[in-house]
């Protein structure tokens, strides 16, 4: 269950800090008061997608965090997520966003990316609002509520068919990967291979450009480095009269050096002057080496002229660097093999695509039984919370009908309602009115509940399009529900507030020229003034006062049965 909530910043909440109590909780306060934001910060917490704009105006970050109590069970199917609660089954969550989009989302003490943020939510929270509803009026998503209530202890097959559904698709890719007109794989093959000889037979080196540049401005400028290098070796070395630098600066280290072994304290000067000289001696050999090289070039500049030709023309079709065009030929080479060998490929995937078509429609005719069988019990669940949720006509029906596989399985589920008795069940489209809608979701969450992971409930306006002794019915059944997991109910009815354990209101107050607002808890008479207003609006009146206090002690009468 969800004990604390904390938020920072989150649109005009400034801080809040919420404890919530086991069993009903229920939030009340005037449209615009902020009953939206709270839910908005919760699935934030939960990891679902929020912008930017939920940042409060000023404020350069929106915070929110969760402190929950966990059943052994929640505890258990966290560490499947690599998430540890604390010795006493203590877990905190929160998320931190940013201005910039940037988010900090932490689980027990370990930053966790958004995305694992959300499975370890689904853990802990399942929030139904408006969008829950509008899910009811898609058929579609109907299997998905119906395969809710199969057990876990009956769910191997179903997780098995999506893995063996999820291996058929990849299988399907690859055979229409295969599935190529043999005149097309015949050009292909005749492209890859004029491509792959073309490139080995340039026998290309990484950075063979930049030498074979450096070489033919080495050949262009060959009697200008011939005759500067020679020069600076007259100067610096190799002089026939024995005036040269290295000479004189022999003969001064000489003389330094006698200075020193006179005491003249030049011993420093003089090992100075001999690593110059060693330095000197280095100097002459690379300049020495490059004369050389410019005497005894191994290319013609025609050749080296021919060579970056080649290079340039296979950089227009293959890359932009040797090492881009060796690579695309590495390429080229895996593809050649890929299709040379596609017949046998092709024929091993026909094969692999057989047996799991097989295994998928076995395990979705199994999938079927199960399914035909949990729709009996929840036909039979359902009518019976309808009955008392004021819809004593009404009859819900499951109805199946085959459908060629896909990631349901063959099943094509249609939930159907006859409104009234007598009348031919319908789709829930046609027929179902705002508050009858309500009341089927409620009936279906409450059947649905003790399967759910989560250890705690959130119905924000689930009373929509209800009143008066619907109402009263629909507070007692999460009163119910409250009695299994924890239950937050955001409502607008007192029939409703008035049955709660813990009532929380949510009030927008204006300081220092700024709106704020705030989340309170209330005691027993200020419960009583707020579904008094709830009654009567601005008119409160001792009437009214009386009926809210007469509405809660038959409230709390009901909850002690």
């Amino acid at each position: 269950m969800l004990f604390n909530l904390s938020i920072e910043n989150v649109a005009l909440i400034k801080k809040a800090d919420v404890n919530f109590g086991t069993g009903f909780n229920v939030l009340t306060g005037e449209t615009g008061a902020g009953k939206s934001i709270l839910i908005g910060s919760v699935n934030m917490l939960l990891g679902e997608r929020i912008g930017r704009d939920i940042i409060r105006n000023g404020e350069n970050y929106a915070y929110v965090e969760g402190l929950f109590y966990l059943t052994p069970e929640t505890v258990k199917l966290l560490e499947t997520l690599d998430v540890t609660a604390d010795e006493e089954g203590c877990l905190i969550v929160s998320r931190r966003l940013f201005l910039d989009g940037k988010n900090i989302c932490k689980a027990g003490g370990k930053t966790v990316p958004v995305s694992k943020l959300r499975e370890i939510g689904q853990c802990l929270i399942n929030v139904h609002g408006q969008h829950d509803n509008q899910a009811l009026l898609n058929s579609a998503s109907h299997v998905s509520f119906l395969d809710a209530s199969v057990r876990d202890s009956e769910k191997d097959t179903f997780h098995e068919f999506d893995k063996v559904y999820a291996a058929l698709g990849e299988a399907e890719k690859e055979r229409s990967a295969l599935d190529i007109d043999e005149t097309e794989r015949l050009r292909r093959i005749d492209v890859l291979n004029y491509e792959i000889n073309e490139i080995n037979e340039a026998a290309l080196c990484p950075g063979e450009e930049e030498e074979l540049k450096a070489t033919r401005s080495m050949v262009k400028n060959k009697e200008t480095i011939q005759e500067n290098c020679s020069l600076a070796l007259d100067m610096l070395y190799e002089n026939s009269e024995g005036v040269c630098a290295y000479n004189f600066l022999s003969q001064a280290q000489r003389a330094v050096e006698a200075c020193a072994q006179s005491g003249a304290g030049l011993d420093d000067v003089s090992e100075k002057m001999a690593e110059f000289l060693y330095g000197l001696e280095d100097i002459v050999g690379t300049i020495h080496e490059k004369l050389e090289q410019a005497g005894t070039g191994e290319f013609s500049l025609d050749e080296i002229e021919e060579r970056l030709d080649l290079i340039y023309r296979l950089k227009r079709k293959y890359g932009n660097s040797e090492e881009e065009i060796l690579e695309y030929g590495r390429r080229a080479e895996a593809e050649l093999e890929t299709i040379q060998t596609s017949e046998t490929r092709k024929t091993e995937t026909e094969e692999t695509i057989k047996k799991l078509l097989a295994k998928a429609n076995e395990l979705a005719k199994t999938n079927r039984g199960k399914r035909q069988k949990a729709a009996k019990i929840i036909e039979t669940k359902i009518n019976a919370e309808l009955s008392e949720l004021n819809m004593e006509g009404a009859k819900f029906s499951v109805h199946f009908e085959p459908c060629a596989l896909c990631k349901n399985g063959m099943d094509k589920v249609e939930f159907l309602l006859s409104a009234n008795q007598g009348e031919p069940p319908k789709p829930l489209a046609k027929i179902v009115s705002g508050g009858e809608l309500s009341r089927i979701m409620l009936a279906l969450k409450n059947v649905l509940v003790a399967g759910d992971a989560a250890g705690t409930l959130i119905f924000d306006e689930i009373d929509s399009g209800i009143s008066g002794r619907a109402a009263g019915k629909v507070g007692i059944k999460l009163r119910e529900i409250s009695e299994k997991k924890q239950v937050l109910c955001v409502t607008h009815l007192p029939q409703i507030a008035s049955l709660s354990e813990h009532h929380f209101k949510i009030s927008k107050l204006q300081e220092n020229n700024r709106t704020n607002t705030t989340i309170q808890l209330l005691n027993q008479q200020e419960k009583i003034s707020e579904i008094a207003l709830m009654i009567g609006g601005d008119n409160v009146t001792e009437t009214t006062v009386a009926q809210a206090a007469e509405m809660i002690r038959k409230g709390k009468q009901g909850g002690e049965k």
